[in-house]
């Protein structure tokens, strides 16, 4: 690939050029010298395999979740064709049994969470909500989000959410040592470098160059991004949040320390380990700083 600012080419010269024509944002991504199976899994779900132990966690099969696609591998899409980017193939069948079983019978299926500020993450989702045409989204119980308070939106439908997820990876990293990584959203912006390097050895059980992390971390830089979208003429991950609005009085209210130990104080309720989280504004100040 060409470094669109540098003009420095990165990988083989002689080597095929990168395809974006083939980056649509998955859920899957071909990387036949990475994992396995090939196919490395880039998105939102439940921690495969924990439908084995869920039942431990009393309150999770009766709490729904708020919108649909927080959990791809069981929200019954079509695994017969899962989309795959970067490959010579446009979609794989998966089957979802495999997956959840593999957790418990294949050491190196492993997982990497990434996981937001519970609350910064809420006022994001919040906004996408609001702003979006299509019921399954916009309406909550019935009632359009626009009219929904942020405050009932956070404890009512995004939290329990939130906990599922969480709680799903929280309890197979302890379930199956050394399956799961939980890391926070911020360490790949922090240390990009380091986690990036971090990620793929759990992944792959293997040290990769620190020339291949350099590169990647350096095509990766904002500026980069930036300029190759704006050549492509939209996001690399075609996603849909792309648009998304946070809304101007949920931010002002994520701000509110009260407001934040209530919220975690929720999900340590449901077992989750609050201390994974900012106690306060002031410290994601800090570590944004």
């Amino acid at each position: 690939m060409t470094d669109r600012l540098s003009g420095r080419i990165v990988g083989n010269p002689s080597g095929r050029p990168f395809n974006f024509d083939h980056l649509r944002g998955g859920p899957l991504f071909w990387a036949p010298h990475l994992v396995d199976s090939g196919h490395l899994f880039i998105g939102h779900t439940v921690c495969p395999g924990f439908n084995r132990i869920s039942s431990k966690v009393p309150w999770w099969a009766t709490t729904p979740f708020g919108a649909r696609r927080y959990d791809y591998l069981h929200e019954g899409f079509d695994y017969g064709h899962v989309p795959v980017d970067l490959a010579p193939h446009a979609s794989v069948p998966v089957s979802v049994d495999a997956v959840d079983a593999a957790a418990w019978s294949k050491p190196r299926q492993r997982a990497v969470f990434v996981h937001g500020d519970p609350l910064e993450q809420a006022a994001i989702y919040f906004g996408f909500c609001r702003d979006d045409t299509r019921p399954a989204y916009n309406r909550l119980d019935g009632v359009r989000v626009a009219d929904w308070s942020f405050d009932d939106y956070l404890f009512r439908h995004f939290l329990p959410s939130y906990a599922k997820v969480f709680v799903s990876y929280q309890a197979m990293a302890d379930a199956v040592p050394g399956s799961v990584r939980i890391m926070a959203h911020s360490a790949p912006f922090e240390r990009p470098a380091e986690t990036l390097a971090s990620m793929l050895l759990h992944l792959t059980g293997k040290e990769q160059p620190g020339t291949m992390i350099a590169d990647a971390v350096a095509l990766a830089r904002r500026e980069h991004i930036a300029a190759l979208e704006l050549e492509l003429g939209g996001r690399l991950d075609g996603k849909r949040l792309r648009n998304a609005r946070p809304d101007e009085a949920a931010v002002r209210r994520t701000k509110d320390d009260g407001l934040r130990r209530e919220a975690l104080a929720f999900l340590a309720a449901r077992g989750i380990d609050a201390s994974r989280f900012p106690s306060s504004s002031a410290d994601i100040i800090a570590t944004a700083a």
